[in-house]
């Protein structure tokens, strides 16, 4: 017999296999006994049955080496996580799954025959494995609950001061997950607001009980007007929380706030407001001095019209016409002309 790796190679070797091709691989350290395949092993393999299966059918002696090695792939892949690793490094799974469609129909029926096997096998032991699991978790349950000694457990762990404050914790924790959204987007709505109207607390003369009233108050207006689907907030509904908040937590606008606080602004019209009209004094009178800035700035670059007879109509054939020049392109190039026919309105342009 011939040495291979230090272990005796066996003299019983696979049909058409020389005993120098049965090398013994070392384990792997995740639970691969001394006779099943590692990764080097596996994917050793796998070359030699790729390289012989390019012969296999025009060679018979190529042929059977081949089938004596997804034999012995059959007998020694033991273990799941030995295919996953060569299938990450090597992608020896693939390899595997593609002989099935190989051109020699027996290399084909047995590699069909070998992933086939190997699937049920790892099946099984997934299925071993769960069970192993769910043993261990009811025995872990067993033995918390005190059932071995006889001896409830229960009473220990609830007067147990940890315990208690995670249970507290888990409990809120459960209880936010099943909030309903729409209230906590309309709450979350009303803090804005309330943070508006206590900046004019101090102002108006009103305590912080005043402020929450009138901030509920708004929120409700708000959303009988805006929102027609009680199960979720509308576009409007946001838009007009958006524009409300601004408003009333403005540092220049702490007129507003004080008026709503009081009650002059009544909530159930602001909900209805515009943004102008919820602007402050003084935004108002830049508003207005923007308007008139832009104003003059159109009517100076407005063209001057002027009447002529110069210009024949195409369409009426009349003289009756205005006109103006504008530069319409490059400073370079000469103005474009406008011309209106005052009697039937046609219009026409040149350069």
């Amino acid at each position: 017999e011939e040495q291979a790796g230090g272990i005796a190679a066996s003299s019983t070797s696979p049909r058409g296999v020389t005993p120098l091709d049965w090398v013994w691989c070392p384990p792997l350290a995740m639970g691969v006994s001394g006779n099943e395949l590692s990764v080097k092993g596996l994917v050793s393999l796998v070359d030699k049955i790729e390289a012989l299966a390019k012969k296999a059918k025009t060679d018979d002696k190529q042929r059977r080496a081949a089938l004596a090695y997804l034999d012995r792939v059959e007998r020694e892949l033991k273990s799941k996580q030995v295919l996953a690793l060569a299938q990450q490094q090597h992608k020896a799974g693939k390899r595997l799954k593609r002989l099935e469609k190989h051109e020699c129909q027996e290399i084909a029926d047995t590699a069909k025959k070998v992933t086939t096997k190997l699937k049920d096998r790892f099946r099984t032991q997934s299925g071993q494995e769960s069970t192993r699991v769910e043993a261990s978790v009811a025995k872990f349950k067993e033995v918390t609950a005190g059932k071995d000694r006889g001896e409830p457990l229960k009473t220990k762990v609830a007067e147990d001061p940890q315990v208690v404050k995670q249970e507290q914790k888990n409990a809120v924790l459960a209880a936010a997950a099943k909030a309903d959204p729409f209230s906590n987007a309309r709450k979350v709505v009303k803090k804005a607001f309330l943070d508006g109207l206590l900046l004019a607390c101090g102002d108006a003369g009103r305590a912080e009980e005043d402020a929450e009233r009138v901030a509920t108050e708004l929120e409700e207006e708000l959303s009988a007007a805006w929102n027609k689907d009680t199960r979720a907030v509308s576009k409007e509904y946001k838009a007009k929380y958006r524009s409300l908040a601004f408003n009333l937590k403005d540092n220049s606008n702490p007129d507003l706030r004080r008026r709503v606080l009081l009650g002059e602004i009544a909530c159930k019209d602001i909900v209805h407001w515009k943004p102008q009209q919820m602007a402050s004094d003084k935004r108002k009178e830049d508003d207005k001095e923007i308007k008139k800035t832009a104003m003059l700035n159109a009517q100076m670059r407005a063209p001057t019209v002027s009447s002529t007879d110069q210009f024949k109509c195409g369409k009426c054939g009349k003289r009756k016409c205005t006109y103006y020049q504008m530069q319409t392109r490059s400073a370079d190039e000469p103005m474009t002309t406008f011309v209106t026919c005052t009697v039937c309105n046609n219009r026409w342009k040149f350069s």
